[in-house]
């Protein structure tokens, strides 16, 4: 009984001091409030930005169709709601939940989704007023994987002075790439590449390792990846450096008698030389590239040769030549016609008497215009070397060989055949 006739006493006294007075007006008025709000305003409205929004296709038309979810327009909402204040009063995002409603959801593709939120214990009623936004654009697809061969891109390597480097040789290891993603996006894949982002100058053949993996289009526009999985990330880059050296092109003569100076023949070619690249030191040992053997008897006065050129698999041809062209050069030279009827035997086979059945061998000869008006007939050897011939029948031909003892820079056009006959010689017993 003392204690309370005390405080009551300290009460009475505090009303003196102005400062308690503030302060007991201050707490009364709380009260009041409160208590009115109770009474007179038993709901209240409250919005609550930040809840998280989920997109769960478990059990839906989506699943049905085997459609993922691969983007969506908003990841978090903004909610009002209505209740009783003493309900809601304390409510934070992180006890409401908000979901996309997914129904219909049957094709791949961009599909606007109603959003609505709960909360999270059953026991918390309220009224929800408005959801901002209140729906969400999403987009579906079906995860496809696939298989792509890639290319190697290395912008920034480059070979030293006088070699050679393609970006057509560079080999990656592994060779493809596994990639797991929407199938719209797998479709527009065009080209798959391993980006090589070292920069070096090469004087040899180099391995680099990159995982930097680029996706093209068809318009060659990089595609975003974030979607998509890879099945590694760890490729071995091999780079090539080649020596590359500038030939001449040669070609030989062939057929042509013991004293013809080859290099009285002129013949001009479409392309004098050309550029090969080699991945060894071969090229080193090349003074020229060599043509072909061309018989001399098959130049006349309108002669044009046709040669392909053939490089080795370990080269390559820089100068991208197919075919040479060669033509005789006909300045200074003249031709006609001569008829030699002389013509010999050597090396005739063991037990046969031969004879040349052939007389009056006409054909053309080319040369020097100084010599050609000079020449004659006794100024002409045709012989038929039968050394390389079987006697097969008594009847047959053997080629020709035509020389120009006195004249070194003089052919006969054409291969002469000469008939030939062939007797067997009788034995004495």
């Amino acid at each position: 009984m003392k204690f309370l006739l005390s405080i009551r006493k300290k009460i009475s006294e505090s009303f003196d001091n102005k400062a308690a007075l503030i302060i007991y007006s201050v707490l009364i008025s709380v009260l009041a409030w409160f208590v009115i709000s109770i009474t007179i305003y038993p709901t209240t409205p409250k919005t609550i930005s930040n809840i998280a929004l989920t997109i769960d296709t478990t059990g839906t038309s989506a699943e049905e169709n085997n459609l993922s979810v691969i983007s969506r327009s908003v990841k978090n909402v903004t909610v009002t709601i209505q209740g009783k204040r003493s309900r809601i009063g304390s409510l934070s995002a992180d006890d409401l939940e908000a979901k996309a409603i997914v129904e219909n959801v049957t094709s791949a593709g961009e599909k606007d989704l109603k959003i609505e939120v709960t909360s999270k214990d059953s026991n918390v009623k309220f009224d929800v007023t408005a959801i901002k936004p209140a729906t969400v654009s999403v987009m579906f697809d079906r995860i496809d994987t696939r298989e792509f061969e890639l290319t190697v891109d290395a912008p920034n390597i480059t070979a030293k002075k006088d070699l050679y480097m393609d970006s057509s040789d560079f080999s990656c290891d592994p060779g493809v790439i596994e990639i797991e993603g929407p199938s719209s996006q797998l479709d527009s894949i065009d080209k798959a590449v391993v980006q090589v982002d070292n920069e070096k100058v090469l004087d040899s053949a180099y391995t680099f390792h990159s995982d930097k993996i680029v996706l093209y289009d068809k318009n060659q526009s990089k595609i975003d990846m974030s979607n998509m999985k890879t099945n590694t990330s760890d490729f071995t880059i091999k780079i090539p450096v080649y020596m590359q050296k500038t030939l001449d092109l040669t070609y030989d003569l062939k057929y042509a008698p013991q004293n013809f100076d080859v290099n009285s023949i002129d013949l001009e070619l479409s392309v004098d030389s050309i550029t090969l690249a080699s991945p060894n030191l071969d090229l080193k040992k090349l003074d020229s590239w060599h043509l072909d053997s061309i018989p001399l008897y098959e130049l006349d006065m309108d002669y044009t040769g046709y040669f392909n050129i053939e490089i080795p698999e370990n080269y390559k041809d820089l100068s991208n030549i197919k075919t040479v062209t060669a033509k005789l050069n006909t300045e200074g030279l003249s031709t006609k016609e001569v008829t030699v009827n002389d013509i010999s035997i050597v090396n005739p086979p063991s037990g046969y008497d031969c004879k040349v059945k052939t007389y009056g061998l006409t054909f053309a000869i080319i040369g020097p215009e100084e010599d050609i008006k000079d020449i004659t007939e006794k100024d002409i050897m045709v012989y038929v070397d039968l050394l390389k011939y079987d006697v097969q029948s008594e009847n047959f031909s053997a080629d020709a060989t035509i020389s120009f003892p006195n004249y070194n820079k003089v052919w006969a056009v054409g291969l002469q055949k000469v008939a030939i006959n062939a007797t067997k010689q009788e034995t004495s017993d």
